[in-house]
């Protein structure tokens, strides 16, 4: 199985002065194991004649932060389809930093459909535990019926995971909102399903990707976690979250019924 590590290149990092994070050990680390591992380099948001085009393409105007320039505007028509948005996703002022790490997701799930393969995605600010190679091989045994596994997640101390009849794989069952995407196995059936889930990208990757009322995708992660956040590595990143900002009346209004959709929605998936 092949192993794919998102990090932005010294080049990216450079040219827009953004910190670039040392990932020499992490890569001695995985080249002791059997899987093929390549870097894959991390989108920025920003290029020379604007933003890329990829984040271009998804972004919806309504849910970006104020300081981002877009030629995208502000139409009647993106005003209902945000409207439609905030209540199926809530919606949130997607940040630069937090646009392209969706596409740098966005795209590896595209490689996972042209490989035809089930993939190992890493973000660069994890460690390898000890039974990282071991976690692989279990979790290759049984991706083609679980299509998406998390190797750890954030605050494990607030979300409650269901063991599963599979060895060492948890479910999540419930919604959350924010716990990472530091790395997982991903299969085409999943990655086909979180695409056509993210056709506007109103909300980070990780809200999209755990939260199965989105796709019918299954939240599981494989524990004890196969990774463990990299606390040097994860201060030098380049993501903020910055939350504050007004809505137009309507939009408000959808996004505080979005708790209801979500309900409605996870009965009907069952």
């Amino acid at each position: 199985m092949r192993i794919f590590v998102i990090h932005l290149s010294k080049a990216t990092c450079v040219e827009w002065g953004l910190k670039e994070r040392n990932i020499e050990a992490l890569l001695q680390d995985l080249d002791k194991g059997k899987h093929p591992v390549e870097v894959f380099e991390a989108i920025y948001s920003k290029t020379k004649e604007g933003l890329h085009p990829l984040v271009s393409a998804h972004l919806s105007p309504f849910f970006i932060h104020p300081s981002i320039k877009t030629s995208v505007r502000k139409r009647l028509k993106t005003y209902l389809q945000a409207c439609c948005y905030a209540l199926k996703q809530m919606g949130m002022p997607m940040s630069l930093g937090e646009l392209g790490c969706f596409a740098s997701h966005y795209l590896l799930w595209q490689r996972c459909l042209d490989l035809q393969e089930p993939i190992c995605v890493l973000e660069d600010d994890i460690l390898l535990e000890s039974h990282f190679f071991d976690s692989l091989e279990n979790i290759e045994k049984h991706i083609n019926s679980l299509h998406w596994v998390r190797l750890m997640h954030l605050f494990p101390e607030q979300i409650h995971a269901t063991q599963t009849q599979t060895p060492k794989i948890s479910t999540i069952p419930h919604p959350t909102w924010g716990s990472g995407t530091q790395g997982y196995i991903i299969d085409p059936t999943a990655a086909k399903a979180f695409i056509k889930a993210s056709k506007h990208w109103v909300m980070p990757v990780d809200f999209v990707m755990e939260n199965t009322y989105l796709h019918g995708v299954k939240n599981y992660v494989f524990k004890p976690f196969a990774i463990s956040e990299h606390v040097e590595n994860a201060l030098k990143g380049n993501i903020s979250r910055d939350r504050d900002v007004s809505y137009p009346l309507l939009l408000r209004i959808f996004r505080r019924l979005h708790p209801y959709y979500v309900r409605l929605a996870q009965k009907f998936r069952k």
